[in-house]
């Protein structure tokens, strides 16, 4: 395995030193790998493209690993055609891992959400740098980095991570419309608190150098198939479960849907949302039937702590108010065991 001289220093270290620590390592060229969580979202993309921009300008060799497929709603980004598909391209991908100088980690906590890549991942020996905002990071993992929970999303960090930088005056359109894709989709359109003062600030400063935000928005979000609305009409007509005795509702979507409908990697991207819209609810629930495991994706308001529940009772995490999980139950099971535990909340929930 590859490992850069100057890296081998770090190979034992246990404890993640303040990500400023790479800012020296970045002066001359080296081999750079930035990857992401599995099905990286607009932020996970937006987050390692900009980076990748950033990175390629000053000189450097880059490449984006993704760990597999991402929503074809991405595909019109810059760059987004040079980044690799883990699953599909895996000798390729090791490769360029295998001689790496640098690894960027990029919103994610903990090397498992890689799927595939995490055992590759760990056994690298090259410096790696975690830029992420989820609770609870694998720190021993990585040699500089940031976890920084009060960001409104990656690509908030990596515009931060540029802008504290020797190289700050590189940063440019091609930058920024990668950036604000991660702000636009992490703060559900700027209405999540936290969506701060701040974050307007550097959205200020993405559009003055020249970005098209409604060209950014239309890309997004209004470039889906007929046959996913017509999931989604489905699924609030037949699969809405609501609980107002906990204020939650549940939204199960057996396999035979995601078939019916032929949906695909992002088509599903938002749907937990609706959820919370309703007056009252606290606590939304989706589960999705994939072929190999059952997926989660949890939404609450106020106090109730998504993130706990996700890592207690389904392998998952994230934030306060947003989280995933997953399992390996069938469908109905995990339908049961949601109900069955959900009476343990409800006074949190009341």
């Amino acid at each position: 395995m590859h490992v850069c001289a100057e890296n081998s220093n770090f190979a034992h270290i246990l404890t993640m030193q303040p990500i400023q620590g790479i800012y020296p390592f970045l002066k001359d060229s080296k081999n750079i790998v930035i990857t992401v969580h599995q099905k990286p979202d607009g932020d996970a993309m937006g987050s390692s493209l900009g980076l990748y921009h950033f990175l390629q300008t000053l000189g450097h060799q880059v490449t984006v690993i993704s760990p597999t497929n991402w929503a074809g709603f991405l595909n019109w980004m810059p760059g987004v055609h040079d980044v690799l598909n883990f699953e599909t391209d895996r000798e390729k991908s090791l490769k360029i891992l295998d001689q790496a100088d640098i690894l960027f980690c990029l919103d994610f906590n903990i090397l498992y959400r890689t799927k595939g890549m995490e055992k590759p991942l760990a056994d690298l020996s090259c410096i790696k740098v975690l830029i992420d905002h989820h609770q609870q990071p694998e720190e021993s993992q990585f040699t500089f980095g940031e976890s920084n929970v009060s960001k409104s999303s990656t690509c908030e960090m990596v515009y931060d991570f540029i802008m504290a930088s020797p190289f700050a005056e590189v940063l440019d359109k091609q930058m920024a419309i990668c950036i604000y894709t991660g702000l636009l989709t992490d703060t559900g359109s700027f209405r999540f608190p936290s969506a701060s003062a701040q974050v307007h600030r550097v959205v200020a400063h993405l559009i003055d150098l020249g970005i098209n935000h409604a060209e950014i928005f239309d890309n997004l979000f209004d470039n889906f198939s007929e046959s996913r609305l017509r999931f989604i009409g489905n699924a609030l007509l037949y699969r809405l479960e609501v609980m107002y005795e906990y204020n939650t509702a549940l939204m199960a979507i057996p396999g035979s849907d995601v078939m019916k409908y032929n949906i695909k990697t992002g088509d599903t991207e938002g749907l937990v949302n609706y959820l919370l819209t309703m007056e009252g609810i606290k606590f939304g629930a989706l589960l999705i039937d994939r072929k190999d495991e059952r997926k989660w994706s949890f939404r609450s308001k106020g106090n109730f702590d998504v993130n706990q529940f996700a890592r207690e009772h389904f392998y998952g995490g994230g934030h306060r108010n947003a989280a995933g999980g997953r399992s390996a139950d069938s469908f109905h099971q995990n339908v049961s065991h949601f109900k069955k535990i959900l009476g343990k909340y409800q006074e949190q929930l009341q």
